[in-house]
């Protein structure tokens, strides 16, 4: 189904191998991928791939424009329609006025936006995004977040990221991933409510704060006037006075790469 579906996971946790498997550059040790039954590896498969990997290729003395004219002919696009291309993805991608500007002036954000247009160039109906907002500030990040959002029309958007906010509000469907695995998949709502009811706020004092520390995931800690306030998920009340709120996807994330929540 098209759409946004966010792969969310650690550092380590398999997000970039298996992004390289599913745009054809590894072969899985076992089992195939398919899109609409056709293999990775065939034509009709690149022909609707758009890969933008964690760290893409440029020539830093072209100019933006000049770049994707170039990987437009590699493409097999006709020099017209090269540029016609190019000029509607700078503008997609909020990059006219740098057209002409070296890619090696570009800030991370001009250069991940510049990357996005080079994997739109064949107006693929899948298009990869492997840690596309690494390196940007939050100001780039919301900008790139906001652009990927009005991209899903028509075509499957996949996009991996270790940053829970990348995916919270614009991914239909989220993918969590550990060792290799997934652990769950499902609308946000839908993931969160595995940790429903066992997520807690309060304040006590700094000794009762430590010892949670040891038993519980704490997802916030916060030094207050009246105590220390505290944000943790676990099966039972933590403290008196402790209540139970909603849980959200990074709550859901902490908890499971904290490392302790086998032992809840």
């Amino acid at each position: 189904m098209t759409g946004i579906y966010g792969l969310l996971g650690a550092n380590g946790a398999g997000k970039t191998t298996l992004m390289r498997m599913m745009a054809g550059i590894l072969k899985p040790d076992s089992g195939e991928i398919l899109l609409d039954g056709i293999p990775v590896s065939a034509r009709e498969y690149r022909e609707q791939l758009g890969f933008l990997p964690q760290n893409f290729g440029y020539y830093p003395n072209f100019t933006a424009r000049e770049f994707l004219m170039y990987l437009a002919g590699l493409k097999g696009l006709s020099k017209d329609s090269a540029a016609r291309r190019s000029e509607e993805l700078l503008e997609t991608v909020h990059l006219s006025d740098a057209a002409r500007k070296k890619i090696r002036t570009f800030s991370g954000g001009m250069k991940q936006r510049l990357g996005i247009a080079q994997a739109l160039l064949n107006n693929p109906s899948v298009l990869i995004l492997d840690e596309p907002t690494a390196g940007l500030d939050p100001k780039e990040r919301v900008t790139f977040r906001n652009m990927i959002s009005g991209m899903k029309t028509g075509r499957i958007i996949l996009l991996s990221t270790h940053i829970v906010s990348d995916v919270e509000y614009i991914a239909d469907e989220i993918l969590l991933m550990k060792d290799g695995g997934f652990l769950h998949q499902g609308k946000p709502e839908e993931i969160c409510s595995v940790i429903a009811d066992k997520v807690w706020e309060g304040r006590t004092d700094r000794a009762k704060a430590v010892a949670l520390a040891q038993n519980y995931v704490v997802l916030n800690v916060r030094e207050e006037r009246d105590g220390i306030f505290l944000r943790l998920v676990g099966e039972k009340r933590p403290f008196e006075g402790a209540c139970c709120v909603q849980s959200s996807l990074e709550d859901l994330y902490l908890y499971y790469f904290s490392g302790k929540e086998e032992s809840l």
